[in-house]
């Protein structure tokens, strides 16, 4: 019985070392394949748009696998190679805020950024015509070598490797792929996201989020209230609380259902919108809508989704002054009337292109009691192949504009979606 206790001991003490040796083996795996990565290509005295590689400025944020930078002087929208992180704009899923927050951390505060093609040569759009894909390295200061934010999303676990055969550092993106998802971080994890919000959403009101959204800011919320206008990817909704009336803007994204014939959210119709409250480019809006025709008026059985209530409605714009325009925060996103402008100038640059024939434009106008207040336009057609142009409103007088008030760069405006809004004198 002794010998087989002492055999029984040893066994013990062998199985525990062949455990610790393995732990071991697990901590000599986590490699910061970032740090190991270098940038091996010189980008001095190199353009992006020429050269497939180039230093260049960020312009604008937008979420985790995506961003604006500027380079000679062009805009460059960029989605990033190899990632494809969790959506946080048009669509809400977990983990998608983490990231775009990480990604919008490195960039606001890094010293140095160079984009490099997917193919590290001259670069071509992809399937949009309009974005490019590139890896994206940065540094914090001059003492610091590259990282690659890519790989970076990938080995802390903000996206899965999205990395195909033959795609330049394929091997490093498979690896710190593998590390993550055997350590369970973020996207890999079987743990809730903290900042997604999980409920079936609180039961505010339209002017809740109209005049204070920074309680509800990543809530899921409820509301009723009517479509007033469609512009591209943006719908227009108000309602009246307390006898005046409050508006806000849904972000519907590229989602068919939402944007599509089927889509609740045409003008005149009410509908019981669930979504979550966001901060973008400093405005607010609601995002993260779903829809199923099939599901209208199942609230209870179906509360994270976006219901028709009523169709066939009519609201009518709410006449304002100069003033009101002005100091337009508790008028924000709603539909309004404006008249007797005379417009004084207008100004049209690239940044504001909608399409290659009409062009967004800011028309500066003074009211009859010598305000000066400005109007927005989208891509507008008077008619088929017959544009709206600077030269239309060039010394007009403009009898009405109806349209929303928006924000820009802290001034409020009137963006204008519809030719038929605007009437000349």
């Amino acid at each position: 019985m002794k010998k087989i206790n002492n055999v029984l001991i040893i066994l013990g003490v062998l199985i525990f070392s062949l455990i610790l040796a393995s732990c071991n083996n697990d901590e000599k795996e986590k490699v910061d394949y970032v740090s190991n990565l270098k940038l091996d290509v010189s980008y001095k005295d190199k353009e992006f748009f020429a050269d497939g590689i180039g230093e260049v400025e960020l312009y604008a944020n937008i979420d985790g696998d995506t961003a604006y930078f500027l380079t000679g002087g062009e805009e460059a929208k960029i989605r990033f190679v190899s990632v494809d992180t969790p959506e946080s704009t048009g669509r809400i899923e977990p983990w998608g805020k983490a990231a775009s927050d990480f990604t919008k951390n490195i960039l606001n505060n890094a010293e140095t950024i160079v984009l490099q093609s997917s193919t590290g040569t001259v670069p071509d759009a992809d399937s949009t015509g309009s974005r490019y894909l590139a890896f994206i390295w940065y540094k914090m200061d001059s003492a610091s070598e590259f990282r690659n934010l890519n790989l970076e999303l990938v080995q802390e676990g903000y996206s899965i490797n999205k990395s195909v055969e033959g795609a330049l550092y394929q091997t490093e993106f498979q690896e710190a792929g593998t590390q993550a998802m055997n350590l369970n971080l973020r996207v890999w994890s079987s743990e809730n996201d903290p900042d997604y919000d999980y409920s079936n959403g609180q039961d505010v009101t339209i002017k809740d989020i109209s005049i204070n959204p920074e309680p509800l800011l990543n809530k899921r919320v409820n509301f009723e209230a009517y479509v007033t206008k469609r512009y591209e990817n943006y719908c227009y909704l108000q309602n009246e609380v307390d006898g005046k009336s409050y508006g806000t803007v849904i972000y519907l994204g590229y989602d068919s259902v939402l944007t599509g014939n089927m889509s609740p959210f045409k003008v005149g119709n009410l509908v019981r919108v669930h979504g979550f409250v966001q901060q973008f480019n400093g405005n607010w809006q609601v995002a993260g809508c779903s829809y199923n025709p099939f599901h209208d008026g199942q609230v209870e059985k179906y509360p994270q989704e976006c219901h028709l209530v009523s169709s066939g409605h009519t609201t009518e714009p709410v006449t304002i002054t100069g003033d009101e325009l002005n100091n337009g925060k508790e008028i924000m996103h709603t539909l309004v009337k404006i008249e007797n402008l005379v417009v004084t100038s207008t100004y049209t640059s690239e940044e504001m292109v909608g399409d290659v024939v009409a062009k967004e434009m800011t028309i500066t106008c003074k009211t009859s009691d010598n305000k000066t207040v400005q109007i927005r336009t989208g891509s507008l057609y008077k008619s088929y192949g017959d544009p709206l142009t600077e030269g239309d409103f060039k010394n007009a007088v403009l009898t009405s504009v109806v349209g929303i008030v928006d924000n820009y760069e802290g001034t409020y405006q009137i963006r204008l979606v519809s030719y038929e809004d605007v009437i000349f004198g």
